[in-house]
């Protein structure tokens, strides 16, 4: 009975899915045709491709505006074209029925609204592609927001990645050109990506770790999650009143960005755990004053090594030492071993060049970061997903910070917070500083590379160990010495042999000297020619 009531539904999805399959498919397969023909024959920009693109992407629905957002922070693969107007997009969507709202936390929990809550408002407070909010309050009296995801998304969401990830794949096959982008690992660092971003359970984690944080601070205001009240599809959150960053009054805004960069500041180089979406719509100012943060669905985390990089780097780029700067990014990891220092220096120094023309508040922090990692585009640069979130973190904030305080300048309050001075200083201070902060990082490091080093001692390891890494241009240098020595001796050898067989007329002979001997002085000989032009055997 149960098999006939459910073999009619089990056709139906199917057909829904093959349908999804063959609208995906034909809608990226026609942006690659028409791309390819543009490229090759018409010989158009990258622009009208980019917002042909978005389009693209806004056509498919929440899914794929959710690849969009995450695509446009991809420096490392995007184009600024591409990443700009990927950047625009925006997933509009309605409010689902309060209904199905009410019977979501109700499933989540297993009990009824009205055991759960005194009141629960039907009408919601906001409405995202993720998930919607409504407001509601305790039995005793608290008032709290419902955060639900929204019905039937993430299986959307999967069976949306499971599709684009065999377009990738089939993609890579047809297009060998595509590899080096690694399409499907992209694919599925994003479907990664989306999976975190729908667990409310997961977000609840993090808005407790940042409310044990911030708790008591006179600037920020995070409102707890409320004990028993989490699922992976529901949470219940304090509720918070307060205005939107962008709607205060113009007198309080420049003090509003200064608190709001203030303990992003405290987050990224002392906490580690950073909230990763500063756009307006999650940021509140309160009667007190105080910046109420929500939304911790994108979270970023900065490990000590990560946070001592960063701030090197911030340093160095204020203090316009370029040598510096190199050697901070490189330290962050964004490129892989085989790439030479000296390839980014140039386009350092010419950032920085840039950078010394124009006053300190048009630094861009994340413009920054976006030329440096297009400069590395061909130089096997990779993006770790910390520093993705890192840079689309830093390009909502600065937006955010320009809307309220067009003259503030991020960049002098890191100059304050990591150098503790003014950035006008003489090459020999800015030394010193350097030298501080790296006997500073090395003198931090010192007790655990002891403990490490002790620890290995007693498993039995060797006190000195040095472990030499090849360098391919010195091994084929020591090759061809290698092989003009061999040919050299070689030479000497037919040089000597052809003088005894002609000392001693051995074996046949033309006009009265052996031809062995002739035939042995024509190679040495060609043989010293080679050596002389530098060229050997191969």
């Amino acid at each position: 009975m149960g098999d006939a009531t459910q073999s009619p539904a089990r056709p139906q999805r199917r057909r829904s899915a093959l349908r999804r399959v063959l609208r995906i498919s034909l809608a990226f397969t026609g942006f690659m045709l028409w791309w390819g023909w543009h490229r090759a024959v018409m010989r158009c920009d990258d622009h009208p491709a980019a917002e042909r693109f978005a389009a693209l992407l806004q056509g498919l629905g929440t899914t794929f505006v959710k690849l969009g957002q995450h695509l446009s922070l991809r420096a490392d693969l995007l184009p600024e074209a591409a990443q700009q107007a990927l950047s625009r997009l925006q997933d509009h969507v309605g409010a689902f029925p309060a209904e199905l709202a009410r019977q979501t936390v109700e499933s989540a929990f297993g009990r009824p609204c009205a055991q759960l809550f005194a009141r629960f408002d039907l009408a919601p407070l906001a409405a995202a592609s993720v998930a919607q909010i409504h407001r509601a309050a305790l039995h005793d009296g608290t008032e709290v927001i419902v955060k639900i995801r929204r019905p039937g998304t993430a299986e959307t969401v999967e069976a949306d990645m499971r599709i684009l990830r065999g377009v990738a794949t089939v993609a890579q096959a047809l297009l060998p050109a595509l590899r080096r982008w690694g399409l499907v690992a992209v694919v599925d660092e994003i479907a990664t990506n989306l999976r975190l971003e729908m667990d409310l359970m997961r977000e609840a984690r993090f808005v407790r770790r940042f409310a044990d944080a911030w708790r008591g601070s006179p600037d920020i205001d995070i409102p707890d999650v409320i004990d028993g009240l989490c699922a992976p599809s529901v949470m219940v959150q304090r509720f918070s009143s307060g205005v939107r960053i962008d709607a205060v009054a113009a007198a309080e805004r420049e003090a509003c960005a200064r608190r709001l960069v203030d303990s992003y500041v405290t987050q990224l180089f002392e906490h580690g755990l950073f909230h990763g979406d500063p756009h307006p719509g999650n940021l509140f100012v309160m009667a007190d004053g105080r910046i109420c943060l929500h939304d911790f669905g994108i979270v970023g985390r900065l490990d000590r090594r990560l946070r001592r990089a960063l701030t090197a780097f911030a340093l160095a780029f204020v203090e316009q030492d370029a040598d510096w700067v190199v050697d901070a990014w490189l330290e962050l990891g964004l490129v892989g071993s085989q790439v030479e220092r000296r390839a980014f220096l140039p386009v350092v120094q010419l950032l920085l060049a840039d950078c010394a023309e124009r006053p300190l508040r048009d630094w861009s922090l994340p413009g920054t970061l976006g030329r440096l990692v297009a400069a590395g585009r061909s130089q096997a640069l990779r993006l770790p997903a910390d520093l993705l979130v890192l840079t689309r973190t830093m390009l909502l904030l600065e937006g955010t910070v320009r809307t309220l305080a067009p003259t503030f300048s991020i960049f002098e309050t890191l100059s304050r917070h990591a150098a503790a001075g003014s950035i006008q200083q003489a090459p020999r201070e800015v030394a010193l500083k350097r030298l501080a902060f790296e006997l500073g990082s090395a003198a931090n490091d010192l007790p655990v590379l002891a403990a490490r080093r002790l620890h290995g001692l007693l498993a039995g390891e060797r006190l000195f160990e040095i472990t030499i890494v090849p360098d391919p241009r010195l091994q084929q240098a020591v090759e061809r010495a290698s092989r003009r020595i061999a040919l050299a001796l070689v030479t000497l050898g037919l040089y000597i042999a052809s003088s005894l067989l002609m000392q001693h007329a051995v074996g046949p002979q033309w006009g009265g000297m052996p031809l062995l001997a002739l035939a042995g002085y024509a190679l040495a000989i060609r043989f010293t020619f080679s050596i002389a032009r530098g060229r050997a055997l191969r």
